[in-house]
C-alpha cells in the first residue's frame, strides 16, 4: 500500500502490514465479544499507527539534501556521489535515515543513525551509468521508519544539472594501427622510428627500451621515454560515418562499438602528442592536441547520436575541407559492409584490427 502527497510517500513495510492485520483481528474479536477491554486495545494499536505516520513525517521535515555528482564519467564506470543531508530544525534531531537510489528501492546505500539539529551529515554512495550520453544524476530517496518501524516514509530528491557519460576508453596496444597502415599514411604508435628528438613523456608498455632516459627516470623515480619525431604527419582526423542504418538489426551495438573505437584510438594518439580531430556528416572537431582536446573529443562522442541517412557521406565530405597541413585520415564505420573499403591510400577500419590490452 503506497500513498504520496507532494514529494513525500508513505508505505506499509512488512512489519506494518503484520501490525495492521493484528489490529483488524483484535477489532473483529472486540466486535464479536463486545468486551470494552478489547476496544481499548484496538484504540491503543490504532494510536501506534497514527503516531508512526506523524513522527515519521516529522522526522523528514526541515531536511535538505544536496547531491554532488561528477560532471563527466565513463560508461560502465562506478563513480562516487556525495550526498549531504542538512537538518535545519532548531531543536529536534533526525533519527535513522536511510539513503536509497530511486532505481533500487529497498536497498540502502547509506545510513545516518542520528543527525543533530542544525548539523549536516555526509554519505558517499556509488552509482553506475550503463549508457553513453547526457543524463541527470540518479534520483535519491531519503527513507525512514522511525519510530516504530510500522510506516516507511520516503522523500525523493531530484537534483538538477547533467552528467556527461563518455564512451569507454580501452588501452590500445602500440602496434594496433600497423595493419591499417596502407601506404604508410597512418601513424605508427611505436617509438624510435624518427631521428629527431621531440620531447619527454611517461613510459607506456610497448615503448622501445632503448629510448628510456635512465638518468631522468632515476631522478623522477619513474620511467621517462625520449619521444622521437616521425616522418609522417602528426595531424590525425577520424572520419566517422555516424549515419543511421535503419535496415541493420544490430546497428545500435555496432554504433557504440565504433564510438568506443574512435575514443580509444583518439585518446591514445593524444597521449602521444598527436593532433586529433573528428569529422562526421554533421560535426567537425578541428585537430588539436593536449588534455583539453581529449576532453572535447570525448564530450563530442558522448553527445553524438545517429545522424540522418540522407546526410552527405562524411567519407566524401572530407574532400571538401580545406587543409593547410598534411592530415592522416582514419576511416571508421559501424556498417560491416564498409569495413575494408579502400579510400585513397587508406581503408575503413575493422574494429577487430584494434586489439585492446
Amino acid at each position: 500500500m503506497n500513498l504520496r502527497i507532494g514529494g513525500i510517500a508513505w508505505r506499509l513495510p512488512r512489519a506494518g502490514q503484520v501490525f495492521v492485520v493484528m489490529t483488524l483481528v483484535v477489532l473483529l474479536a472486540a466486535w464479536n465479544s463486545g468486551m470494552n477491554l478489547l476496544y481499548l486495545l484496538v484504540a491503543g494499536l490504532f494510536t501506534f499507527v497514527v503516531l508512526s505516520v506523524f513522527f515519521s513525517s516529522r522526522n523528514l521535515r526541515g531536511l535538505t539534501v544536496v547531491c554532488e555528482a561528477p560532471t563527466a564519467v565513463h560508461r560502465g564506470e562506478s563513480v562516487g556521489i556525495i550526498v549531504r543531508v542538512e537538518n535545519h530544525k532548531p531543536v529536534l534531531p533526525a533519527i535513522s535515515l536511510h539513503i536509497e537510489l530511486a532505481e533500487a528501492p529497498g536497498r540502502s546505500v547509506g545510513y545516518l543513525v542520528k543527525l543533530p539539529a542544525r548539523r549536516a551529515g555526509v554519505v558517499r554512495i556509488s552509482a553506475l551509468f550503463p549508457k553513453r550520453g547526457v543524463f541527470p544524476p540518479p534520483p535519491v530517496d531519503l527513507v525512514t521508519t522511525f519510530p516504530f518501524g510500522l510506516i516507511e516514509t520516503r522523500l525523493r530528491i531530484h537534483e538538477g544539472g547533467d552528467v556527461v557519460v563518455y564512451p569507454r576508453v580501452r588501452a590500445v596496444r602500440p602496434a594496433a594501427l600497423d595493419a591499417a597502415r596502407g601506404s604508410g599514411d597512418v601513424p605508427r604508435l611505436t617509438r624510435g622510428m624518427g631521428d629527431e628528438f621531440f620531447g619527454l613523456r611517461g613510459y607506456v608498455p610497448g615503448d622501445d627500451l632503448r629510448h628510456i632516459a635512465w638518468r631522468i627516470s632515476a631522478r623522477k623515480d619513474e620511467l621517462v621515454v625520449k619521444d622521437m619525431a616521425h616522418e609522417t604527419s602528426r595531424y590525425v582526423l577520424f572520419v566517422f560515418d555516424a549515419r543511421a542504418r535503419l535496415g541493420m538489426p544490430d546497428f545500435e551495438e555496432r554504433f557504440e562499438e565504433a564510438i568506443e573505437l574512435v575514443a580509444s584510438l583518439g585518446t591514445t594518439l593524444l597521449q602521444r602528442q598527436f593532433r586529433v580531430g573528428l569529422l562526421t556528416a554533421g560535426l567537425h572537431l578541428p585537430e588539436d592536441e593536449g588534455k583539453a582536446q581529449a576532453t572535447r573529443l570525448l564530450d563530442a562522442l558522448a553527445r553524438l547520436e545517429p545522424e540522418p541517412e540522407t546526410m552527405l557521406d562524411p567519407f566524401s565530405r572530407v574532400a571538401l575541407i580545406e587543409e593547410t597541413h598534411r592530415v592522416i585520415h582514419i576511416y571508421v564505420s559501424p556498417d560491416p559492409a564498409q569495413w575494408g573499403t579502400r579510400i585513397g591510400a587508406a581503408h575503413v577500419m575493422r574494429p577487430a584490427e584494434v586489439v585492446h590490452a
